[in-house]
């Protein structure tokens, strides 16, 4: 199970699994993409974790894919299973979609085994083990989640490694106005949630050079900010 976001060691509780369509989609016609959304909660109900698994959706591109996840992305982690092409044969093709049914259940049973494994042991993110603006960015960025979920005690234990790693990161990397991310992990809801995500962005972009996204995304944080100060 390999994931192109999120890792098995610290999974969100919040999986879209998705394949490319190379022959008919039976959930569609004409779609190019199957995509299911599997939610673990990690309220659990004894030793068992709730899993809600939502219908396939079949959509024209893995473009409207991303389009339709791009605005809570931070929230999902996202594994590809191989391509589905179903065979024209009835017959062949009732048994080959079994199969894929087979095949999406045990990642699915797989996936709660790695909620499962982290409710157990918790990962920690070791200052030592962060190398480079993009594991500062990953460090910063899990740190946010567990942030805005967390309450009391846990909420100032989270802040203070939030704190160790900003400076250390401001440190290093000077360029970057830490501070004022900082300040953005303060406002509450959506907006809090998208200004976090923006500051992300703005620092990766930095990073690989992309100076004119990183003005973009900085024209649409101080938009935000202004808002908010003006209320």
């Amino acid at each position: 199970m390999i994931f192109e976001k999120g890792s098995k060691q610290n999974p969100t509780g919040n999986l879209i699994l998705y394949f490319n369509v190379t022959g008919e989609n039976p959930v569609q016609p004409g779609g190019k993409i199957i995509a299911s959304n599997v939610v673990v909660s990690f309220l659990k109900l004894g030793d068992n974790f709730p899993v809600v698994t939502f219908p396939p959706v079949a959509l024209p591109a893995l473009e409207d894919l991303r389009n339709i996840i791009g605005i809570n992305l931070d929230a999902y982690d996202i594994v590809k299973l191989p391509d589905f092409d179903l065979p024209e044969n009835k017959e062949e093709a009732n048994r080959y979609i079994q199969d894929q049914m087979e095949r999406f259940n045990q990642y699915v049973m797989k996936y709660v085994e790695f909620c499962k494994a982290r409710e157990k042991k918790p990962m920690e993110i070791s200052e030592k083990e962060i190398h480079g603006v993009e594991g500062y960015l990953e460090a910063l960025a899990r740190l946010s989640m567990e942030l805005r979920k967390s309450t009391g005690l846990a909420k100032e234990a989270t802040m203070m490694r939030v704190d160790r790693i900003a400076s250390n990161f401001s440190t290093s990397h000077p360029q970057y106005d830490v501070e004022n991310f900082k300040r953005a992990l303060q406002f509450p809801g959506h907006i809090g949630d998208e200004l976090i995500g923006l500051y992300l962005k703005k620092f990766n972009a930095i990073s690989i050079e992309n100076y004119e996204d990183a003005s973009d995304l900085k024209r649409r944080i101080e938009d935000i900010e202004t808002s908010l100060s003006s209320h």
